[in-house]
């Protein structure tokens, strides 16, 4: 048996994906302050569904330095371990 996670597919990561950028160009392009984005790095770097290897979210999906950057996003995790500063 593996122990590898199951990504989302390709279809739900680049709906996601879009989702985010849509939203993040309607607000202006604003990111986090670096503060902030290093916050956000270390939780996704704890967190059990960040996929190490590749530092991507097991639950969407998405690049996790990218999306950390962006204030209108937030984690997917119910709770977020994070939220959108907009």
């Amino acid at each position: 048996m593996s122990n590898k996670k199951k990504l989302p597919n390709l279809g739900v990561k680049v709906w996601n994906l879009s989702k985010a950028v849509a939203k993040y160009a309607v607000y202006g392009f604003k990111t986090v302050s670096l503060a902030t984005y290093k916050e956000r790095l270390d939780e996704c770097d704890k967190c059990e569904h960040r996929v190490k290897d590749s530092g991507v979210c097991g639950l969407c999906g998405c690049d996790t330095v990218l999306k950390a950057e962006w204030s209108t996003e937030q984690c997917p995790d119910n709770p977020p371990k994070w939220k959108a500063t907009i």
